[in-house]
């Protein structure tokens, strides 16, 4: 039954309430130049620094790859998804009050504190972003998905760009270190609070539940399923291999920049507010492009941004370089995002797709992290400009393969209308 198209934008007004709420929130705890230069303002090296990226592909990664599991069962699974986004705003609120109100004990304390905390929330989102792309997909129609997406996106990374804007006025005022931080903070955990209750006008059919397997057996079974796929999936699987490079420009590059340019902490706010305006744009454009002409298309503009996005951190000598690098990655991110989640939802030839979108990236995720996180070490070593050339070697060949090598799945829109 195709959902009324009056059903389809309300619920989608419900859900931009959430998005509103969480794109503040996601701003002002980023790893895009927020978190990393918290860190290296605590005392922390990019070694240590590169505890971000592997902690937040474990966390996000490997609990998806088990969300359908544990969901599969769940014909409505709204209060599933309010719950999740409740609980994911609770140890923001711990590191408030860490940072803002506890004393102060060692650096090294301070950092472990920061990296469990951001552990506990993205292990909470990581079970949830499965569960809740799976969610939207059901509550909208399936030919305005990628649309609905980008205009998900775009009001998410509008009011990401509001946070950002407040991010740096948080942290450029007279407030002492760490206590700026700590209520920024505090806002962010709020705002996951708030944003989670407008979910509930959000009006959910019942859905297709799969019967209880033990856990793993579904895990690996999907997984056999994923890697004898010869429709292309295997290639985009080499893309998101190829393109670990991104964390250069979300976590080290600002870190980077900050001693090359004489940054101030107020800059990384301003680089993540940029980096919102990049992924506001781009979801319209993508949005547009996914639908249109498929979703292959979307993951060629992300692998054209991200190699254009390290080319001007390896060369460009200039503070405007840095600010423009922000706006390509934004572009890179939402395509990215949306890449990954609609060839996730349209490779899989299943109803509920929750497994694909949860395993499809935890395949590839004990080598991401294992570059993404031995990053920091090189770069301590050898600098950031030569570890910089290896990832934009990666993308310039995952620019290739999505060019050359990736076509458009069987079950997108416009697969469809290439084999009708």
């Amino acid at each position: 039954m195709t959902l009324p198209l009056d059903r389809h934008w309300k619920n989608v007004s419900s859900l931009l309430g959430v998005e509103g709420f969480y794109g503040v929130a996601l701003s002002l705890i980023s790893m895009v130049a927020v978190l990393p230069v918290f860190l290296s303002r605590l005392g922390a090296t990019n070694t240590v620094i590169g505890a971000l990226p592997v902690i937040w592909l474990l966390a996000t990664n490997f609990p998806g790859a088990f969300a359908a599991h544990f969901t599969g069962g769940l014909a409505h699974r709204k209060r599933a998804v309010i719950i999740l986004h409740l609980l994911a705003g609770i140890p923001w609120l711990f590191l408030a009050a860490w940072f803002g109100i506890l004393g102060r004990p060692s650096g090294a304390v301070d950092i472990l504190a920061l990296l469990i905390g951001w552990g506990a929330s993205w292990i909470v989102m990581g079970f949830t972003i499965p569960v809740w792309i799976n969610f939207i997909a059901k509550v909208t129609r399936p030919e305005l998905r990628a649309r609905t997406f980008g205009t998900i996106f775009f009001f998410q990374t509008l009011m990401g760009a509001i946070g950002g804007w407040v991010g740096s006025r948080l942290l450029g005022s007279s407030l002492p270190f760490p206590l700026n931080y700590a209520l920024g903070f505090l806002v962010a955990g709020i705002c996951m609070s708030i944003g989670s209750f407008f979910f509930l006008p959000v009006r959910e059919d019942a859905g297709g539940t799969t019967k209880p397997s033990p856990a793993f057996a579904t895990v690996l079974r999907y997984t056999r399923e994923i890697l004898a796929d010869r429709t292309g999936l295997r290639v985009y699987l080499t893309v998101l291999l190829l393109s670990v490079g991104r964390f250069m420009l979300i976590t080290y590059y600002p870190v980077f920049a900050e001693s090359r340019f004489s940054l101030q902490p107020r800059d990384s706010a301003i680089y993540t507010s940029i980096c919102m305006a990049g992924q506001m744009i781009g979801s319209v454009l993508v949005g547009t492009i996914g639908d249109r002409f498929g979703y292959s298309r979307v993951a060629v503009v992300a692998m054209a941004a991200l190699t254009l996005g390290l080319s001007l951190a390896i060369w460009g000598s200039h503070p405007a370089f840095y600010y423009c690098t922000a706006f390509v990655l934004g572009i890179f991110i939402v395509s990215d995002v949306l890449a990954l989640f609609n060839l996730s939802m349209a490779f899989s030839p299943h109803e509920d797709n929750t497994a694909y979108i949860g395993i499809i990236p935890a395949i590839v995720t004990p080598f991401t992290a294992l570059v993404a996180g031995s990053s920091g070490a090189f770069i301590d070593r050898f600098g950031f400009i030569p570890i910089a050339w290896v990832g934009l070697a990666g993308a310039v060949v995952s620019l290739y393969l999505v060019i050359f090598r990736l076509p458009e799945p069987a079950y997108s829109l416009a697969g469809r209308r290439g084999t009708s």
